[in-house]
């Protein structure tokens, strides 16, 4: 009895370590996932620049481009290709909010880079070309800045995560032992 009650207690101390171990990675992992989904975005913004710049199509086309070049930004930018094709009397920055509410992607970012995402469907198809594309230049830059900090954060952060995650479970450990 006093043997499978230690081996009970030994399985739920290395559960708990576990736990807490991979809750510690699990936020690191989600503050890295930020950086790409950013770093991505970057790439989005780069490749609208170059279609309004360059090509000249409308968005019904650049969205149904980017809906097959982006990761993270696939359905987002696949939902709005459809929602233009239907044509209902909703304006681009409606149906740009709408698919922002809807996308998993905003949930892990910040509050800051999901308005910054929003600010980019406040200016696109409304202004000149001219117009938009300096905005779009603009928002560039302010993402490149989101980015470096991003990155300085998780590089500050993400050992912390880890560290705290680790011995948390080996205290909780410890205490239920």
């Amino acid at each position: 009895m006093n043997l499978l009650r230690m081996i009970l207690k030994m399985t739920g101390g290395a559960m708990v370590f576990a736990g807490g171990s991979g809750f510690g990675l699990w936020l690191a992992g989600k503050r890295k996932r930020r950086i790409e989904i950013l770093r991505e975005l970057a790439q989005v913004l780069i490749l609208l620049y170059g279609e309004v710049e360059y090509a000249a199509v409308d968005m019904v086309e650049i969205f149904q481009k980017l809906s097959g070049k982006t990761c993270y930004f696939r359905g987002f930018f696949g939902n709005m290709y459809e929602g233009l094709l239907r044509a209902e009397d909703v304006s681009l920055q409606e149906l740009w909010e709408n698919g922002i509410m809807a996308d998993k992607t905003a949930g892990m970012l910040d509050r800051e880079d999901v308005m910054l995402w929003r600010e980019i469907g406040m200016h696109l198809g409304t202004l000149d070309r001219q117009t938009q594309l300096q905005t779009l230049h603009v928002l560039q830059d302010r993402l490149g800045r989101s980015i470096q900090d991003a990155e300085t954060e998780y590089q500050s952060q993400a050992k912390v995560y880890r560290l705290v995650g680790i011995t948390g479970g080996i205290f909780t450990a410890i205490l239920l032992l």
